[in-house]
C-alpha cells in the first residue's frame, strides 16, 4: 500500500482515534495523561515521530494503559512501521482489550505489511463485534479497493453509511464509486452530505467536483432510463427504495430544461431551489430525507443562494467564485455563521439505497 493512499486512509481515523481517551482512561498518574495528550497534540501538528516517542515512554510508566498501545501502533502506521505496529496492537486483540479502533489500526497495519487476508480477517472479526462501525467498514472497503474488487468495497461503505450515518468518510468513498457508474444520483447526495460535515479540506474540494461531475452525467442521461427494475422469475418488481430514486429522477427530468444551457453554479441554484420547494411539497411526508430537511431550512432562512454558491462556486470556476464573492462580500461569511449555528447531521431513517451494486461493474475475467 503506497504511502500516501495510507495517509489519506488514516486521515479519515485521525479524529476517532485521538479524541476519545484523554477522559475516559484509567490514568496511572497525571504525568501519564499529560505525556498522552502532548502525544496527541503532536499528531494533531504532524509530528508523528515525537509522539512515537512520548506514547513509548508513557507505556513505561503505565504498561497497562491499553489505549497508549494503540495510538503508539496508529502513530507507527503513519511512519510506516506496520510490523512494529502489529506488534504493538497485536497483544490488546488477543487480550480484548480492543476496541473498534484497535481493529482498524491492526487491519491498516497488517494491510502495510502485505497480509491482506489477515488484514481482512481482522476487520471482520472487529466488524463481527461492532456491528455499526463506520471505520471499521470503511476499511474493509479500502481492503477491496486495494484488491480491485469495486462492487464489494461499495457495499462496505454503503453498509458502514447504514449502520453508523454519522461516520462522513464513507460517504465520500461512495460518492467517488457512484460517480463512474450508470447512478450518479447517489453520488450528488453522499457528496453533499460529506462536504457538510468535512467542510473546508482538499477532499471536500473533491467531493465538490465529484457533485459536480455527478450533476453532468444525470442531465446528460436524463430520461434514459436510469431506475432500474428488477426481476424476481418473470416478474417485475420494484423495491421501495427504488421509489425514492424514481422520485428524485423524475423532479430531475422535469427540471432538465432550467441545466439545458450547462452545468454553473447559478443554473444549479435554480433547478436545486424548485426541486427543494417541489419535494417538499410532494415527497417529503413519504420519503422524509435530512439533506432535503436542510435546504427547505435554508431557503425559508433566505440561505440557499449562499450555501450554493458556497458548495460549487470555486469547483466550478474559481474566477467568477470570487467576482461574485467581491459582488456579495457578506455572502460567504453569512453562511458560514449560518452553518456553525444550524450543523448538518444523516440519521439512520435517510438510507433509501438498494444497496444493489452488483450490475455497476464490470466482472473480472
Amino acid at each position: 500500500m503506497g504511502s500516501k493512499l495510507l495517509r489519506l486512509i488514516l486521515a479519515g481515523l485521525l479524529y476517532f482515534s485521538t479524541q476519545a481517551y484523554s477522559q475516559d482512561a484509567d490514568w496511572a498518574s497525571p504525568e501519564v495523561q499529560q505525556m498522552y495528550n502532548q502525544a496527541k497534540d503532536f499528531l494533531s501538528k504532524g509530528g508523528v515521530k515525537q509522539a512515537i516517542v512520548l506514547l513509548q515512554q508513557a507505556i513505561q510508566l503505565s504498561p497497562e494503559t491499553p489505549v497508549l498501545y494503540r495510538d503508539l501502533a496508529y502513530s507507527l502506521n503513519l511512519n510506516g512501521e506496520y510490523a512494529e505496529a502489529y506488534r504493538t496492537v497485536e497483544p490488546l486483540i488477543n487480550n480484548k482489550q480492543t476496541d473498534e479502533q484497535t481493529y482498524s489500526i491492526a487491519g491498516i497495519a497488517l494491510s502495510g505489511m502485505g497480509e491482506k487476508k489477515k488484514a481482512k480477517k481482522i476487520l471482520e472479526k472487529g466488524i463481527k463485534e461492532y456491528p455499526h462501525s463506520g471505520s471499521l467498514y470503511h476499511e474493509l472497503g479500502k481492503y477491496y479497493d486495494d484488491n480491485n474488487d469495486p462492487e464489494y468495497a461499495l457495499r462496505s461503505w454503503l453498509q458502514g453509511i447504514e449502520q453508523d450515518p454519522a461516520y462522513h468518510v464513507n460517504y465520500y468513498e461512495a460518492a467517488k464509486s457512484y460517480a463512474a457508474t450508470t447512478k450518479p444520483m447517489w453520488a450528488v447526495f453522499y457528496a453533499e452530505i460529506f462536504i457538510n460535515i468535512e467542510k473546508e479540506t482538499p477532499r471536500s474540494m473533491d467531493a465538490r467536483r465529484i457533485m459536480l461531475m455527478a450533476y453532468t452525467k444525470i442531465f446528460n442521461t436524463i430520461g434514459t432510463g436510469y431506475v432500474p427494475q428488477y426481476k424476481t422469475g418473470s416478474t417485475t418488481v420494484t423495491p421501495k427504495s427504488l421509489d425514492f430514486e424514481k422520485a428524485v429522477m423524475d423532479l430531475y427530468l422535469q427540471l432538465a430544461p432550467v441545466m439545458s444551457d450547462g452545468i454553473t453554479a447559478e443554473n444549479l441554484t435554480m433547478m436545486r431551489t424548485r426541486f427543494a420547494m417541489e419535494w417538499m411539497t410532494r415527497y417529503a411526508v413519504k420519503f422524509p430525507y435530512s439533506l432535503f430537511t436542510y435546504h427547505d431550512k435554508l431557503l425559508r432562512d433566505g440561505q440557499f443562494d449562499a450555501y450554493n454558491q458556497w458548495l460549487f462556486g470555486k469547483a466550478e470556476n474559481a474566477g467568477l467564485y470570487n467576482s461574485w464573492t467581491q459582488f456579495n462580500p457578506s455572502a460567504i461569511p453569512g453562511i458560514n455563521s449560518w452553518m456553525e449555528r444550524n450543523r448538518f447531521y444523516p440519521t439512520s431513517a435517510d438510507f433509501y439505497d438498494t444497496k444493489d451494486v452488483s450490475t455497476l461493474f464490470s466482472k473480472k475475467k
